[in-house]
């Protein structure tokens, strides 16, 4: 007799958790020494199950409810694994299995991953090597469903964008006011905000109040001083930021033809870029594993500022102790990376529901400036995301940021996601 295993791993954090999905996993293994292994493993790595003795009982259940995955033992009576398989894949195409199997031979091994099959398993089963194959297993669950969900997003999302597209270019003329008068409200609201200038005017506005005269000079507090230095860091921030901007406007860009595969090994070197925030904030990056490669035309150093820019705006609003997931899927011609970020569900986050389509505009906010990050801001004032949509209109692409609920973990969360979307070259 085999003897329960207990849970005893508790570096399963929550974190890790929202990288899986809610159902719980179906046990399908005539045998109760197996199921009890089985079962303790499952409470090992914290995840749900339910167990079904044969293929025939598992069809009834899976039937009634969703499970994340299945667990299949190849041989039981009444039904066995294989044929368990074959019915479950004409109701679920997408429905995910690993085997069990005693034969360890090649030719019977081939046979299994012909059905579709994610993964197997030789018996006897080890602990560990079972416990690592289920965990991979339930983030790629994960994974494919996000992909999924993306994918019928993205593609409503590419429709409506490119009809607003249109309806603000025919409107563009008869708005050039308004447009105008907006930029300049944005301006104003967005100087008054955090350091820098705003906050400097205060200060000296402050010390116009208490300063005294003494041999022809004035005499300031050092505190008062010590504020105005550190505010003009940030001043000078800005103007750099400005500068940048004007540059990137002004500048001409040259597309080469590249491979997707070029554009995503950027990424590993932002990552390094923001090590310090990701620690601070208790945050983990997780980047795509793509298969696909296509082509692209690109100007990398702009593709650069704009990963660099998705990475500062994402990782700047993220709350604590979450994950910043990055995707590549495939939609209607285009390549399309995706970030998502989990969000503080607070009244900037309603106020976002409302204001997707403003956050390109020139000088725009809905949060105050985050003064951790304004060493990391490439650009100033509000112009990170304007910068983004205005390089991605050069590459022929587009560029589009917006509120989601992530549904695909156990607890509902507020989400932002951010897509790039590149023509793919022929």
């Amino acid at each position: 007799m085999v003897e329960p295993i207990e849970p005893t791993n508790p570096t399963v954090s929550k974190t890790e958790h929202l990288r899986r999905p809610k159902e719980p996993i179906l046990i399908i293994e005539d045998k109760r020494e197996n199921q009890v292994l089985l079962e303790g493993i499952c409470k090992r790595i914290g995840a749900t199950y339910e167990v079904a003795e044969n293929g025939k009982i598992a069809l009834e259940m899976a039937k009634m409810k969703s499970f994340s995955l299945y667990l299949v033992d190849l041989m039981m009576p009444i039904m066995d694994g294989k044929t368990f398989i074959t019915e479950q894949r004409k109701i679920e195409p997408r429905a995910v299995f690993i085997v069990q199997t005693a034969i360890d031979q090649t030719e019977e091994i081939i046979e299994i991953m012909k059905m579709g099959v994610y993964d197997y398993l030789i018996k006897p089963l080890h602990v560990e090597i079972v416990a690592d194959r289920l965990e991979k297993t339930l983030e790629y669950v994960y994974l494919k469903r996000m992909e999924a969900v993306l994918i019928d997003e993205e593609s409503k999302e590419l429709k409506s964008q490119l009809e607003w597209l249109n309806y603000k270019e025919s409107h563009r003329k008869t708005n050039e006011v308004n447009a105008e008068l907006n930029s300049i409200l944005n301006l104003k609201t967005t100087l008054m905000q955090g350091s820098g200038i705003g906050a400097m005017t205060t200060i000296i506005d402050s010390i116009e109040t208490i300063k005294k005269a003494e041999n022809g000079n004035y005499l300031i507090p050092k505190e008062y001083w010590d504020i105005i230095s550190e505010n003009q860091e940030h001043n000078k921030s800005m103007l750099k930021g400005l500068d940048l901007a004007v540059e990137t406007i002004q500048s001409k860009l040259k597309l080469n033809k590249i491979s997707s595969d070029n554009l995503l090994s950027i990424l590993p070197e932002i990552v390094k870029e923001f090590q310090l925030e990701m620690e601070e904030k208790e945050i983990k990056v997780n980047l795509p594993v793509v298969k696909q490669t296509v082509t692209l035309e690109l100007d990398l150093n702009s593709l650069k500022t704009i990963l660099h820019e998705i990475f500062t705006n994402g990782l700047k609003y993220s709350k604590t102790k979450s994950n910043f997931d990055i995707f590549v899927t495939f939609v209607d011609g285009y390549f399309c990376l995706s970030a998502k970020n989990n969000i503080i569900e607070d009244d900037y986050a309603k106020h976002l529901l409302h204001s997707e389509k403003k956050l390109v505009e020139p000088f725009y906010r809905i949060h105050p400036p985050v003064e951790s990050f304004y060493k990391k801001e490439k650009f100033s004032l509000g112009l990170g995301l304007t910068m983004v949509d205005f390089l991605l209109h050069k590459h022929n692409g587009m560029f589009f940021i917006r509120n989601a609920i992530d549904h695909t973990t156990e607890i509902k969360a507020s989400c932002v996601i951010a897509e790039i979307f590149l023509p793919i070259q022929n």
